[in-house]
Order: C-alpha cells, then sequence, then structure tokens
C-alpha cells in the first residue's frame, strides 16, 4: 500500500491494497483518498468508518466483496468509476460529474443522494431488505438506469419502496417508480428490478406518454402490488387527461386508472404481474369474425345443425336458434413454440359457417389463428394474421392453403369449398390426439355397433346416430392418414366434450 499521510481525525492517501492485505476504517476515522482505491485480488477492505473518494474505486477480486459496514462516499469532481462487484454498507453520490457502475453492485444500507447520477449502464444494483435511501432524489441525484441495468431491491415482508431512476439522454428528467406490496410470499434473493427508456413504447399513437419503465421481479409468488410512475410535462403527448396507465407487455394491453394530471402521475393497482408500463389510450376490445366449414356437418351447400335424441329416438335441434355446434378459437404466437395466447369457448357457428369472438385489444400483432372442435382435426391459420385493425376477418373456406400446410378437405371436389377434416373425436377423457387413427376409428365402430345415440363427439354427422355414416367418415380419413398441420410442436389445445 502507498505511502498516506495521518493527521487529526482524518487520513490522507492514494491507495492500494495488495493481495494478502486488509485495509481497516475504524468507526469514527475518515479515510480521504484524492485518487482511485485499488483493491488488488486477495485483498479487503473493512469500512467501519467513513471513505471520502475522490477518484475511482477498483475492486480486482473475482467475486463479490463485501466492503465493511461503514460509508463510501463518491466525491470526486470528475467522472468516477466504481468497478468490480461490491458490497456496499452504505454509499453517498456527492459528486456533481456523476459516476458510472462497471460491475454488479449491493448496497445493504443507506444509499444518500446528495448530488450527481449513478449510471448502471449494463449492471444492476441491488438494495438489500434492510437498505433505505436518503438525501433528496432529482434530476441532478439519481441513479440513470435506461441501459441494461436495473435497480434492484429486495423484499423481506410486504412493504413500499421508491426506485430513484431517470435517464440522462439529453436533459435529465427524474421520473421514479414506487411499488408498494400489499401481499405475496417473499423468498431468498428476491428483487423487484426497474430501467426504463425515455421514449414511447413502440405502436404509441393519438395521445401518450413518451417514456415507458420496464419492471421485472424475481422470488416474489402470490403477490399484490400497487405501483406508481412518474412522468415530466415534457413527456406528454396529445391530451394528457385521455391517458391511461397501461401495461402493454406482457401481451394483451392491460389498462389501470386515467393517469393524475395534476401530479403527472400513472398508478397501477391490483398487480399480480409486472411487466412493462406506459400511459397510452386504453385499448378497446378486437372483433374477429372467422369463416369455416366443418366436413361432418356439410351437407352441400351449408351445415346442417347437430341433433340431440331423446329417449323415444326423436330428433330435436341440440341448440336453439340456427346455431350448428360449437368450438374453440385460439390465438396463437407467430413464433416457436407459438404458444397459445389468448382463447375463446363454445362459440356458436352458423350454418353458413361464420363465427364472432371478442379480443381483447392489446393483440395488435400478428397471430396464427387456431381452431378446435370436438370432432374435427385441429386446424390453424395458412400464416399468421395481422391483429393491428379492430375488426378481423379470416376466411377458412376459400381455398386449401386457408390453413397451415394446405391442411383442408375438398369438400366439392371442385376447390370452391374447403373444410376441415373430422374423425379426431374427444375420447371418454375428452382429450383429442391431433389424428384420426386406430383409436378414432376403434371408438366409433364400437359406439355404432352399440347403437349410440344423442349429442356426442363421435357422431361426426351430427345426426344424433353414431352410424354407417359417421364410422364411413372416419374409416377414409383414417386411411388417407389424415392428421393436423401446424407449426412445429404447438401447444396443446383446450380439453373439448
Amino acid at each position: 500500500m502507498s505511502v498516506f499521510f495521518l493527521y487529526t481525525g482524518s487520513v490522507i492517501a492514494d491507495n492500494i491494497v495488495t493481495n494478502g492485505t486488509t485495509l481497516r476504517v475504524t468507526a469514527g476515522t475518515t479515510l480521504v483518498s484524492s485518487a482511485t482505491l485499488t483493491l488488488q485480488n486477495g485483498s479487503t477492505l473493512n469500512n467501519q468508518g467513513t471513505i471520502l473518494l475522490a477518484g475511482n474505486l477498483t475492486n480486482q477480486n473475482p467475486s463479490a466483496s463485501n466492503l465493511g459496514t461503514g460509508t463510501i462516499s463518491m466525491s470526486g469532481t470528475a467522472l468516477q468509476i466504481i468497478t468490480g462487484q461490491n458490497i456496499f454498507g452504505n454509499i453517498t453520490m456527492n459528486n456533481a460529474a456523476g459516476v458510472n457502475l462497471n460491475g454488479n453492485t449491493t448496497v445493504n444500507g443507506i444509499f444518500t443522494f446528495t448530488s450527481g447520477r449513478l449510471h448502471l449502464l449494463t449492471y444492476n444494483l441491488t438494495m438489500g431488505t434492510a437498505a433505505t435511501v436518503a438525501g433528496a432524489p432529482s434530476a441532478t441525484a439519481m441513479v440513470a438506469a435506461t441501459g441494461a441495468g436495473q435497480l434492484r431491491k429486495s423484499f423481506s415482508a410486504a412493504g413500499s419502496f421508491s426506485f430513484p431512476v431517470g435517464d440522462n439522454i439529453g436533459t435529465a428528467e427524474y421520473t421514479p417508480v414506487t411499488v408498494n406490496f400489499t401481499g405475496g410470499t417473499f423468498g431468498s434473493g428476491n428483487y423487484v428490478g426497474v430501467n426504463l427508456a425515455n421514449l414511447a413504447y413502440p405502436g404509441a399513437s393519438g395521445s401518450y406518454i413518451n417514456r415507458h419503465w420496464n419492471v421485472a421481479q424475481s422470488g416474489i409468488t402470490g403477490f399484490t402490488c400497487n405501483a406508481t410512475f412518474k412522468y415530466i410535462p415534457a413527456d406528454v403527448i396529445g391530451t394528457e387527461s385521455s391517458i391511461f396507465c397501461v401495461r402493454v407487455l406482457p401481451e394483451p394491453q392491460t389498462n389501470f386508472l386515467v393517469t393524475n394530471t395534476a401530479l403527472d402521475l400513472l398508478t397501477a393497482n391490483g398487480l399480480t404481474e409486472f411487466g412493462t408500463f406506459t400511459g397510452k389510450l386504453p385499448v378497446t376490445n378486437k372483433t374477429l369474425n372467422l369463416t369455416l366449414f366443418l366436413e361432418g356437418l356439410f351437407n352441400g351447400v351449408t351445415m346442417n345443425q347437430t341433433q340431440g335424441v331423446d329417449g323415444s329416438l326423436n330428433q330435436y335441434n341440440n341448440f336453439p336458434g340456427t346455431t350448428v355446434d360449437t368450438l374453440s378459437v385460439y390465438i396463437a404466437s407467430s413464433t416457436a413454440p407459438f404458444g397459445l395466447l389468448y382463447g375463446a369457448h363454445s362459440l356458436n357457428i352458423a350454418p353458413n359457417g361464420t363465427l364472432s369472438l371478442i379480443v381483447p385489444g392489446g393483440y395488435t400483432g400478428s397471430y396464427y389463428i387456431a381452431v378446435f372442435h370436438r370432432s374435427s382435426v385441429q386446424t390453424w391459420s395458412g400464416s399468421p394474421v395481422s391483429f393491428a385493425g379492430s375488426t378481423i376477418n379470416y376466411n377458412f373456406t376459400t381455398s386449401a392453403s386457408q390453413a397451415f400446410g394446405s391442411n383442408q378437405k375438398n369438400l366439392l371436389g371442385n376447390g370452391t369449398k374447403w373444410g376441415f377434416y373430422a374423425g379426431d373425436v374427444s375420447s371418454s377423457s375428452g382429450l383429442q390426439d391431433g389424428y384420426v387413427d386406430f383409436f378414432d376409428l376403434n371408438d366409433i365402430y364400437n359406439l355404432n355397433v352399440l347403437s349410440a345415440y344423442g349429442y356426442q363427439a363421435s357422431d361426426l354427422t351430427g345426426d344424433g346416430f353414431v352410424d354407417f355414416f359417421d364410422l364411413n367418415l372416419v374409416f377414409n380419413n383414417n386411411v388417407n392418414s389424415v392428421g393436423m398441420n401446424t407449426p412445429p410442436n404447438p401447444a396443446k389445445g383446450p380439453v373439448l366434450k
């Protein structure tokens, strides 16, 4: 370690702590370092007092190093850099030129903001469960969190914490986030992490906030939380009073409270998951209109209504009005693993093959449309469909290619009408395997032998009886190896009975 000079109450030094050496700063003692304080690999710092650091802090130890429970004050006049993995007791920001973080860092005590901004860049700074913020965070004294790094806070129990974050892009702006947990289970090593972008979330139009915040968590389960997001007047585009706090990710967009124009504050109450938050116009639901035919019910022009059968073997329409049958529709991700994102069930399909469903307005990208019916092969749209508008129309019947892999039946033999293959029936467990196979053939054969009747999946033609016509359909599709054709490894569909 280099030479330093001792005088009453404090020490002035340019310090290099060498391998195998421990630098101790006792309680009530102040160490003043006018240049870089370097901890070589294998050295330690046990600070129980105060270190006034005018230069950089460079920790060469390869793993996280506890620097003691005292205070290190970043008190330079030029940009300072904290390098390495450091665990602070207390830290004070007192450098108007700012400090760059060059390593993941933890603060277990008090983080005092006097002057200057701590730039996270690509590294995380974690506030421990007992860590608190002091001073007066502002645009000139805050954590600049616009890179990949997060300001994180660990929780021992439900409670509140305000993240003193903002940006230093162009004009420095202080836009803190406050989370208030009202319940939850807080596991070991848990945290909530926040960073932000000083720009509108992509796709924003009309009235919106020109800023968005990313909030993530780890190790916290079953939680409920309220959150607020502070913006500045310059962030407002359009009519402020029309803007709502919204969570844009994960999809679909979720609307929360209208903005508080007096406080320039966005509020999201009752959160059970985090994501990306901003201010924009609330979404309205979309309408998805589909047209499709089911092979088993198709009569050459339209589709027959499914029939029920009473104890006297009298047929009756199984559904009121003109409803043919019901089915489920999902929208699915356009990218692997093509997860099912949103679904609607028991949708009524008309004789002409039309049906409609409401989709949350937050779904604004392009998605596959997947249709599941109790006695038909699951069928997906030929390609992802744009949900950019308020009304989406998709017609499966016009060509084979409207289905993924052109997996549809040529219903009239002349290529003018196409429909979903029949024969993949719901078994007694309510499950379909996606293929017209031996199990479907065996199921329908046995029910045919037993003269089964009534509304059931094995009645492919929907006339109320499991008869020769159903057996003929499933036999032909089984011989032709009919089965689902979907994007690779799609998520499983619903249980249909």
